[in-house]
């Protein structure tokens, strides 16, 4: 379902296989020696991807970029809030996006990743209340069958 939100456009727009493998082919051609940007290109093909497994490497590639080399933070901020938001970590992607909002407090595609974070956040709080219920209606309903039980062996 595409968001109504414009600039979050990354988060469900994933590459096609052919330009990934482009990427993926130029990172595996610089071997051990890759440039960083070669790793950043790659690694925003993989959090754009819609394969978990593929989405977790790219994180760790931003992740490893983020702590070698400061003065590529403020770009890997957006990718790592968006993979982290991609996977389900969304305290995490908070963390990241807030630390951009910080520094560009007038970015859209922040602005409106924290909106989808958000979103996730009430959404999954919903479910997690929801859940609480049906277990603790389900506790009592046997919790009263047994007590039931009990009395009735009792006289």
């Amino acid at each position: 379902m595409p968001s109504s939100l414009p600039y979050a456009a990354d988060a469900e727009s994933p590459l096609k296989p052919q330009e990934l493998q482009v990427l993926r082919a130029q990172y595996e051609k610089e071997g051990e020696y890759v440039g960083v940007q070669t790793k950043f290109n790659f690694a925003w093909g993989l959090i754009k991807s819609n394969q978990r497994q593929e989405q977790q490497e790219g994180v760790r590639l931003l992740s490893n970029i983020f702590r070698t080399s400061p003065e590529r933070r403020r770009e890997c901020l957006y990718y790592l809030a968006l993979g982290n938001h991609k996977l389900g970590n969304y305290a995490e992607a908070r963390r990241y996006n807030d630390l951009l909002l910080e520094k560009e407090p007038r970015n859209l595609q922040a602005a409106s990743l924290r909106g989808l974070i958000d979103d996730k956040v009430a959404k999954e709080g919903m479910m997690g209340v929801a859940i609480l219920s049906g277990v603790a209606i389900a506790t009592g309903v046997i919790g009263g069958m047994i007590f039931k039980g009990v009395g009735r062996r009792a006289r």
